[in-house]
């Protein structure tokens, strides 16, 4: 299958290189990457300009848009079977989109696939285990995140059909947008949780977690209550892939 890679990039240009070498590296060759610059002033979007792959679509926001209006574009433009999200800061283990794509062939009613991570520090060095889990319990994400546990994280993929069915990155949200992005998904199709860690995710001072956790925190429980209230049933249980 055809994998679109997703990512929005501000002011990254510390890391935006290894990212980017990290979907070139892929074992899994049928794929086209997507970035969207959200106006940077560094000098990521100088380097973004100088690479050549055919496979890599490089777009512009005339405007600062935020993140979740960033992935808004970038998804409109994905042409591939699968979607997978790989922030500008975080690097793909080189067998990510071979293994999670194997997944989803063997498993054609998941719509939506994450893994585990690597939780590191600012230089990628492994620091421990990610947060990834099932939910407990019979629970949805939303829930578990009113239960004081967030377990939808890194790596974050999906059918891209499933843009269609819902509004997965809405216009103007600034905060939380992956947490969003899980309890939307998980309202209109079938999620898997595959335990292999096949993503580096960055953990520093600069990371959005640290900069705005009030706001992540408070908006992250906003949603979460919403998606419940709203919802006209309790979604499927999340599976676990061996």
């Amino acid at each position: 299958m055809k994998w679109s890679i997703l990512t929005s990039n501000f002011n990254k240009g510390a890391f935006i290189k290894e990212c980017v070498v990290s979907v070139l590296s892929q074992t899994h060759i049928d794929w086209e990457y997507i970035i969207v610059d959200d106006c940077s002033t560094d000098d990521s979007y100088k380097y973004l300009l100088t690479l050549k792959d055919s496979r890599i679509k490089i777009i512009r926001n005339d405007e600062r848009k935020y993140c979740s209006s960033s992935y808004k574009i970038a998804l409109s433009h994905a042409s591939g079977d699968i979607c997978g999200i790989l922030d500008a800061d975080d690097v793909l283990h080189n067998m990510a989109i071979q293994l999670v794509d194997k997944k989803y062939r063997s498993n054609p009613n998941v719509s939506f696939i994450y893994t585990q991570h690597f939780w590191c520090n600012k230089n990628l060095t492994s620091q421990r285990s990610g947060l990834s889990a099932l939910p407990k319990n019979g629970k949805s994400l939303a829930e578990m995140v009113l239960g004081g546990r967030h377990c939808y994280s890194h790596w974050r993929t999906f059918r891209t059909k499933i843009r269609d069915k819902a509004e997965l990155f809405p216009d103007g949200l600034r905060f939380s947008v992956d947490k969003n992005l899980g309890f939307t998904l998980e309202e209109v199709g079938r999620g898997a949780f595959y335990p292999k860690k096949l993503y580096f995710y960055r953990y520093y001072k600069g990371n959005m977690s640290l900069v705005d956790a009030k706001n992540q925190k408070e908006t992250t429980r906003r949603l979460a209550k919403e998606k419940i209230r709203n919802r006209k049933e309790q979604p499927a249980s999340i599976i676990l892939l061996e």
